[in-house]
C-alpha cells in the first residue's frame, strides 16, 4: 500500500493550499462571516472553478472520478484555513446521498447543480420524518432538526422511513428557522406540514444516508487533523517566543512534553484520517460501520485534547475572539459534536462487535 501522494494529488494539494493561503486567512473570513449568508459566495465560486464541488463524484455522474484521498487533501487544507463554505453539507453529505441513492435520471437532474456549485443542498440527518403515498404523490410531515447548511440551502434532501426525498428549501408546507452554528457556517430545524412532492423526487434508500455520513465523517476526519496541526504548528511558535523571566517558556520541560503530546495526537488523528479516507472504497458494509464510527471516536479524542492544550498553553489570550487559537478551538469542539460525538461513536463501535474483528483489506 502507497501512502506517497501521486503528482495529481500533488498538483492538487498546491492548488488548494495555495488559494486558502491567498484568500483565507482570520481578517477575510471575518469578511466572509459577516455576509447575509454567513459564507462567502465568491469563495464558493472559486471552489467551484477549481473543480472541487465535482471531485468526489464519477466520470459517468458529471463529476471529475477521484477519490478519497483527494477529498482528504482538500478537507486538511479547508480545516487548517477555518473554511465556513458549506462544502461538508452541500457537496459531502447530500451530493453523496443522491449520488448512491437516485437511478441515473434522478442524478442527472438532481446532482449538476450541486457539482456546479449553483445550488447548496443539505441533508437532514437528524429528521423524523413520515411520508405517507396518495396516488402518484408524497405528503410528509415531521421535522429534522440541526440541518447543517440548511439555513441557506435551495434545495434539501429528508429522509422518511427507507426512503430520501429531493424537495425544494421554497415547498409549500415547509417551515425553515435558520441560524449560525459553533465555529462557523449554518443550520435549520426544519418543520414538514403536508408537504407535497411527486413520485420523482422520491430517491430509493439503497444506502445512500449512510453513505453519507461515512463519507461526512472521513471529510471531519481530515478537517480536524488540518486544524489540529495548525492549532499546535501556532502553539510551539509561541512557546518559542513567549519569555518569562528572560526566558522563552519553551525551556520548560513540562511544556514541551505537554506539546509532544499534542504532536502524537495529532499523528493519531492524521493516521485515522488517511484510514477514512482509503475506506471509502472497502465494499463490505460492516467494515465501513465499524472503522468509520473508530475514525470519529480518535478524531473526537485528538481534538478535543489538541484544542484544550492549545488554548491552555497560550493562557488567557487563547481565549480572545482576536486570536485565531480560539477559532481552531471552537471548530474542533463542534467537529467532535458533528455526526457523532466520541461517546456515541464507542457505542456504536461496541454493537458493531468492536474494530478488530473487521479489518478492512487494503491493496
Amino acid at each position: 500500500m502507497d501512502l506517497e501522494l501521486s503528482d495529481d494529488q500533488r498538483m492538487l494539494k498546491e492548488s488548494v493550499d495555495r488559494l486558502v493561503a491567498e484568500r483565507y486567512d482570520l481578517d477575510q473570513r471575518r469578511g466572509y462571516m459577516s455576509q447575509p449568508a454567513g459564507w462567502s459566495a465568491e469563495m464558493w465560486s472559486a471552489f467551484a472553478d477549481l473543480g472541487l464541488t465535482m471531485l468526489p463524484f464519477s466520470e459517468e455522474q458529471g463529476g471529475l472520478g477521484l477519490g478519497g484521498v483527494e477529498t482528504m487533501i482538500v478537507g486538511e487544507a479547508f480545516g487548517r484555513a477555518l473554511v465556513i463554505e458549506p462544502y461538508l453539507p452541500s457537496v459531502v453529505l447530500a451530493g453523496t446521498a443522491i449520488s448512491h441513492a437516485g437511478t441515473p435520471d434522478q442524478v442527472a437532474e438532481w446532482l449538476p447543480p450541486i457539482m456546479s456549485g449553483e445550488t447548496i443542498c443539505a441533508l437532514a440527518t437528524e429528521a423524523a420524518v413520515t411520508a405517507e403515498r396518495t396516488g402518484e404523490t408524497w405528503i410528509l410531515d415531521g421535522a429534522a432538526k440541526v440541518v447543517l447548511g440548511g439555513d441557506t440551502a435551495g434545495q434539501l434532501v429528508i429522509p422518511a422511513g427507507d426512503d430520501l426525498f429531493v424537495l425544494p428549501a421554497d415547498a409549500a408546507g415547509l417551515q425553515r428557522r435558520g441560524y449560525r452554528v459553533h465555529g462557523g457556517g449554518g443550520a435549520a430545524d426544519l418543520t414538514l406540514i403536508g408537504v407535497k412532492l411527486p413520485e420523482k423526487n422520491r430517491l430509493s434508500g439503497n444506502g445512500g444516508c449512510t453513505r453519507a455520513l461515512e463519507a461526512g465523517i472521513a471529510w471531519l476526519a481530515a478537517e480536524a487533523v488540518g486544524a489540529m496541526q495548525a492549532a499546535l504548528d501556532l502553539t510551539v511558535e509561541y512557546l518559542k517566543t513567549r519569555e518569562q523571566f528572560g526566558k522563552p517558556i519553551a525551556v520548560n520541560q513540562s511544556l514541551q512534553h505537554r506539546a509532544a503530546e499534542m504532536l502524537v495526537e495529532v499523528e493519531q488523528a492524521r493516521s485515522a484520517a488517511m484510514y477514512a479516507a482509503l475506506l471509502c472504497d472497502e465494499h463490505d458494509d460492516h467494515v465501513r460501520a465499524t472503522g468509520y464510527a473508530a475514525v470519529k471516536a480518535v478524531i473526537g479524542k485528538a481534538g478535543r485534547f489538541v484544542a484544550q492544550n492549545s488554548v491552555q498553553l497560550h493562557g488567557g489570550i487563547g481565549v480572545s475572539e482576536e486570536h485565531v487559537i480560539s477559532h481552531y478551538f471552537r471548530r474542533l469542539t463542534a467537529i467532535g459534536m458533528l455526526l457523532g460525538d466520541t461517546e456515541s461513536q464507542i457505542t456504536r463501535l461496541a454493537e458493531l462487535g468492536g474494530f478488530t474483528t473487521a479489518a478492512p483489506h487494503f491493496d
